[in-house]
């Protein structure tokens, strides 16, 4: 007849093995998250690039101190505004498409450029302007412009801002 198990025989698991275990963990976790890690190295080496990454590192490790005086010092009207100003920018930024604006930024430089080498000839009189008016790529631009400034002064005009002496007032009012 059989015998009955009187000890289990215990499985001894070696530094080694768990090593191995924990390596093989993160490669998975590596392979599965490729893009993010990717991301995650080119923010680093940008943030080591610009010796941001040491300031940071540097402010960390001074520990709460630093934490303090900032604190402290955000709680002051003077410097609270500008955070609000700065996260107001920030939370402007994610609105804006990048892709429209690449347009207005190389315009710029276009011009900037052509400003550098003297090629930009002055419009003088309105003879000159309004032969200037007649080409399509000026006259593209002044709508846009003109459209944005007839957007602001809605929203001027929504926030409180329009001038009581306004056209648009002089209208409203029944003047005419």
């Amino acid at each position: 007849m059989a015998q009955a198990i009187r000890r289990v025989a215990q499985h001894e698991v070696t530094p080694e093995q768990v090593f191995y275990e924990a390596q093989m963990s993160i490669e998975d976790e590596l392979v599965e998250s490729k893009d993010a890690v990717i991301q995650i190295l080119k923010l680093a080496r940008r943030l080591h690039e610009t010796e941001f990454l040491n300031m940071a590192t540097a402010l960390l490790e001074q520990g709460t101190d630093v934490l303090e005086i900032v604190v402290n010092q955000a709680g002051k009207p003077q410097y609270a505004k500008g955070l609000k100003n700065m996260m107001g920018l920030v939370q402007m930024l994610g609105v804006l498409d990048v892709s429209s604006l690449s347009g207005v930024v190389q315009a710029l430089t276009n011009t900037t450029e052509r400003a550098e080498n003297g090629d930009i000839e002055p419009v003088r009189g309105p003879i000159k302007l309004l032969g200037a008016m007649r080409d399509p790529d000026v006259g593209l631009a002044l709508g846009f412009a003109f459209d944005f400034l007839r957007s602001l002064g809605a929203q001027l005009r929504v926030q409180g801002h329009a001038v009581q002496n306004s056209p648009s007032a002089a209208d409203e009012g029944g003047h005419h």
